[in-house]
């Protein structure tokens, strides 16, 4: 276990802080640091998630529509933790999302888990929330499940002093399918932050497009090392900006995979809507490849040239 990544001292806190995204409404909200900074920084885990952490532009649905208190409001949309009601019980998630909402206890977490080759680096950004839900007539039930799990696995440069090179692709999890972009077809703030948009009700993840992302009913999540808060939860002051924090995969959801209240199989724990234990969790995509062993799977994929598969970071998930 990378204990390394669970204890993290003031100082390196007071220097994350420094460089991290700062809380903004224009698209220069992230750090830049030179490579002689980069060097004095200890490359953990959680420094490699921060550098390359995604702008995430979530829609947000409040209508409902035909299918009623399905979204309250929205919050259905919104990022937060699977423990977010205090307990590991993933089959209470759906039903106490709106105490959850109203106590302030959908804060937006993102789980993360990385691993590096001599390469490149390899961060799985998972993104969770209470509900998947739809707002078409006579499917209310029947396309809505408990718990929602998708994500996006950024590829970025391995410099050879391990300094943090660009952002070169982004495979994201949409639903049971898996979207590719190569860095041309991202759009990256200072090369290594890349946006992504995450659609309201099924929070299918995709590159994010630009302003035809932005339909006034939005929240832009963007990572912050300040203590992060739950959004407004009235509707109409949509769009919003709120920070997310980071939570290692490894030490949180990962541990809790034989815990028969919150994983059954590889997936999480679920009976609201059609049918139960809908949800994958990280481990379980691409038959595990893409959160266990990224390289290779890459690797096959691409047959890319000058690509390191030997991984000189430890590799738990397993």
């Amino acid at each position: 276990m990378k204990t390394h990544t669970k204890y993290l001292s003031k100082f390196y806190f007071l220097i994350l802080g420094v460089l991290s995204v700062a809380c903004s409404t224009d698209d220069s909200d992230v750090f830049e640091t030179s490579d002689t900074i980069q060097s004095k920084i200890s490359h953990t885990d959680a420094a490699i998630a921060a550098r390359y952490a995604p702008i995430f532009f979530q829609d947000v649905d409040i209508t409902d529509g035909w299918c009623r208190n399905q979204s309250k409001s929205g919050s259905a949309d919104w990022i937060t933790a699977v423990d977010y009601d205090g307990d590991w019980k993933t089959g209470n998630n759906w039903d106490n999302m709106v105490s959850g909402r109203d106590s302030g206890k959908l804060i937006p977490y993102v789980y993360y888990y990385v691993t590096y080759t001599e390469t490149h680096f390899f961060i799985l950004y998972s993104v969770y929330h209470p509900r998947d839900w739809t707002d078409i007539p006579f499917l209310c039930s029947l396309d809505s499940h408990e718990n929602d799990m998708e994500a996006v696995l950024i590829t970025a440069t391995r410099k050879s002093t391990g300094g943090f090179g660009g952002v070169i692709d982004a495979q994201t999890i949409w639903h049971t399918e898996v979207y590719d972009y190569s860095s041309s077809e991202l759009q990256l703030n200072n090369s290594t932050v890349a946006k992504m948009f995450i659609e309201a009700k099924g929070h299918g993840i995709r590159a994010y497009a630009g302003s035809s992302d932005q339909d006034g009913t939005y929240i832009k999540y963007y990572y912050n090392v300040a203590q992060a808060v739950s959004p407004d939860k009235e509707s109409d002051n949509l769009p919003q900006n709120v920070h997310y924090n980071l939570l290692p995969l490894e030490t949180t959801l990962w541990l809790q995979r034989n815990n028969p209240e919150t994983i059954t199989g590889t997936a999480l724990v679920g009976d609201n809507g059609n049918g139960s234990n809908k949800a994958s969790s990280p481990w379980g995509w691409e038959n595990g490849m893409i959160c266990k062993n990224p390289a290779q799977y890459l690797k096959s994929k691409y047959g890319w040239s000058d690509f390191s598969t030997d991984y000189i970071s430890d590799t738990p998930i397993q």
